[in-house]
């Protein structure tokens, strides 16, 4: 792969380069949280506390990660640095979150070439490097380099007992008929070569669902049992491949989304619903917005399904859950830090805000996170906690939105990583940052580029803000579903 630096340093970079004012060293904590939202695109920057683990990228180079914990819905996020060179000789881009499992993480860095790493909690942090295999010529497709773990949206992590880790994806094979797969594994050794092994698999449960069901697209993974080597591979708009990756030539089985999800017409899966394993059922939310043209105001609706992970295979339905809508909502001063929702005279706060993301909690499937703007292009967001049994907003937060490129982007996950830090980490970090924003709801920054200078100081100077318009707002309609 060609060499991607220098670094352009555009105005997406420099924000890169400025962590969030919140985050602490876990080990800070007067207990462990038991989850935590962690962004998914990493800060470029020096800091370092108890979680900070290294590792060698095989070219002279290191790379440090770094992670700063707060409890949702503030958003935790990961600090990248390379020790031994400047950081726009090493980063081509923020490093991405592919996956989550336990107490591990899956990391990709772009950089002259791509890769991959896996960030581990548990005991003292480490971070692994996995190397690329050793190809032969089968490995040589249409004259290129067969790609190993090639999509992150496909990649899942397992933990292994005694310590290590496989990486796994399941790949469309795109010279094959529907059903047909690539399963790729990749075994962590103690000698930190690893062992890769790759499988034509067929999985002809596909090939007996209804028409628009054969065609899977994984946009979500989920490891329903490290030492079975389950795993979910989950196409958010139509149904769940569930296989066993650790048991050779196991076709595995099929679970399809409930019918009102695989009935529907949606543009984006991952900006309306989210899956997850709560206490014990994996569930399923669903996000619906719609926009008065009139008004220029939103309404929308949640609603979730479950079923108990140790009975996936049966058949029985999915149970449906909660469902509100947003006119039953109640906001007031009760909702944690509710001064930081938008002021805008003569509206609802909350039905100018455009909805996405939602994202449930992991210790209540009840409570489920949601990305609000005024505007898809502000490069603020709000995170409001939505508790469905009781129909109000718990609390607000502030989420730097402005590395989306997209205006509403998959942006944050769930991640049990916090619960593993104890104090064999090492030295507890200095660092501690406050948990609670005073700030109100900025909008639009001006999009200037942000020039590379050799005065480090002009790299943080702040952006100016700009207020934004209701005219800009009216008629943007994300018709999400």
């Amino acid at each position: 792969m060609a060499t991607v630096f220098p670094y352009r340093w555009s105005r997406t970079e420099h924000l890169t380069l400025r962590p969030p004012s919140h985050g602490g060293d876990p080990l800070d904590a007067d207990e462990p949280l038991p989850w935590i939202l962690l962004d998914v695109r990493a800060y470029i920057a020096d800091r370092q506390n108890a979680t900070t683990a290294a590792a060698d990228l095989g070219n002279g180079h290191r790379i440090q990660i770094t992670i700063w914990t707060a409890p949702p819905p503030l958003v935790s996020y990961i600090c990248a640095w390379s020790p031994t060179t400047d950081p726009a000789r090493i980063f081509a881009k923020e490093i991405i979150v592919g996956c989550v499992n336990a107490d591990l993480v899956f990391l990709r860095l772009y950089s002259d070439q791509v890769y991959d790493l896996v960030y581990r909690a548990g005991g003292r942090p480490s971070l692994t490097l996995i190397r690329d295999p050793d190809l032969d010529p089968t490995d040589v497709v249409n004259g290129f380099p067969r790609e190993y773990l090639r999509s992150l949206d496909d990649v899942a992590l397992l933990r292994r007992a005694g310590g290590g880790f496989y990486a796994c994806s399941l790949d469309l094979d795109f010279n094959r008929l529907y059903g047909h797969y690539e399963l790729c594994l990749y075994e962590s050794t103690i000698d930190g070569d690893g062992k890769w092994s790759l499988e034509n698999l067929f999985l002809p449960h596909l090939l007996k669902a209804p028409r628009e069901m054969i065609v899977h697209f994984t946009n979500r993974v989920i490891t329903l049992d490290d030492g079975q080597g389950v795993v979910a591979f989950i196409d958010l708009k139509r149904g769940i491949n569930i296989c066993n990756v650790l048991a050779h030539g196991n076709p595995g089985s099929y679970l399809p989304l409930p019918p009102e999800l695989t009935n529907s017409r949606l543009s984006s899966s991952s900006l309306c619903r989210d899956i997850a394993i709560v206490n014990g059922l994996l569930t399923i939310v669903r996000l619906r917005t719609c926009l008065d043209p009139d008004t220029g105001c939103w309404s929308w609706d949640l609603s979730t399904w479950s079923k108990p992970v140790a009975h996936l295979d049966d058949n029985e339905d999915w149970q449906k859950g909660f469902m509100i809508v947003s006119s039953d909502i109640t906001v007031d001063a009760t909702s944690c830090n509710v001064e930081l929702l938008p002021k805008l005279e003569g509206c609802p706060a909350m039905t100018r805000l455009e909805l996405a993301h939602p994202t449930l909690s992991l210790t209540d499937a009840n409570v489920v996170y949601v990305m609000g703007k005024v505007d898809t292009s502000d490069e603020k967001a709000v995170v409001l906690t939505l508790d469905m049994a009781n129909k109000r907003v718990q609390r607000v937060s502030v989420y730097d939105a402005e590395r989306i490129i997209n205006d509403f982007d998959y942006a944050y996950t769930q991640s049990t990583i916090s619960q593993y830090f104890t104090t064999a980490a090492g030295v507890k970090g200095n660092l501690k940052r406050p948990l609670k924003f005073h700030m109100q709801y900025p909008h639009k920054r001006l999009g200037e580029t942000i020039s590379r200078s050799d005065n480090p100081m002009d790299l943080h100077e702040p952006l100016r803000l700009d207020a934004g318009s209701y005219d800009e707002t009216e008629g943007m309609d994300m018709d999400l579903e």
